[in-house]
């Protein structure tokens, strides 16, 4: 007990879009991305003396809520047993929900008041929201300071839209990046490379010399980048 005390609390957040479109292989894959990275921050939280995990999952089809009620749960008591597709892609109802967590405890959210690690955000999305209700969803949480010092990545599965892509642009902004999933079959590795890298990153009491001015964040988007390029070429 005294040991997890000690140690900083990390958030890992994905909001997984749900809608009809995602059913199949897409939705099979996420399952397996997050089965994986369970087992694996399971192994690295029991080697690491810096940090506990933390998993929130907020999938958004026509409506969203957490996933079995589970926010900010402690990787070793998560549990899951995948996702149901169906409906539309109300994204709006999902950054609301994001919105109410990344407030600080003392207001209701799960960021600690004073210090801490900063969140890992993905957002997984193979289509553009339904409506336009996000845009004001969005505004809204931009300037919460937790949402603002997040490691943000964006997801676009198997889609050619410009108007999906602006979306996760807006959602990333400079502290992340949006990657293009142009076949299902690598989603699984793209989320767990993502997620490990950054985590790991995070984890790290290494100060890794790569320059007084380079931030954790900065610094977890060039490893991710460099095991991106590894994920199989056939897919990109």
């Amino acid at each position: 007990m005294m040991d997890r005390i000690a140690k900083e609390k990390l958030n890992i957040i994905l909001l997984i879009d749900a809608s009809k479109s995602m059913q199949g292989n897409r939705i099979k894959q996420v399952d397996q991305a997050i089965y994986d990275i369970q087992d694996y921050l399971i192994d690295l939280g029991k080697e690491n003396t810096n940090v506990d995990f933390y998993l929130t999952l907020i999938p958004f089809a026509t409506g969203s809520s957490f996933y079995q009620n589970q926010v900010s749960t402690h990787i070793e008591n998560f549990r899951y047993d995948g996702i149901k597709c169906g409906g539309y892609s109300n994204l709006h109802l999902a950054l609301d929900n994001l919105g109410d967590i990344m407030k600080k405890e003392s207001k209701g959210g799960i960021m600690p008041d004073f210090g801490g690690a900063s969140p890992i955000i993905l957002l997984l999305t193979d289509g553009h929201p339904t409506g336009n209700a996000y845009k004001e969803s969005l505004e809204n949480i931009k300037d919460i300071p937790w949402y603002k010092a997040a490691l943000r990545y964006g997801i676009a599965i198997e889609l050619n839209d410009d108007r999906t892509m602006k979306v996760l642009s807006d959602f990333v902004g400079k502290n992340g990046d949006v990657i293009n999933c142009y076949h299902s079959s690598l989603l699984k590795d793209i989320i767990k490379v993502i997620v490990l890298t950054a985590s790991k990153v995070r984890s790290s009491c290494t100060n890794i010399a790569n320059g007084p001015h380079v931030t954790q964040n900065q610094l977890a988007q060039q490893y991710i980048a460099e095991a991106l390029s590894d994920i199989d070429a056939s897919g990109w």
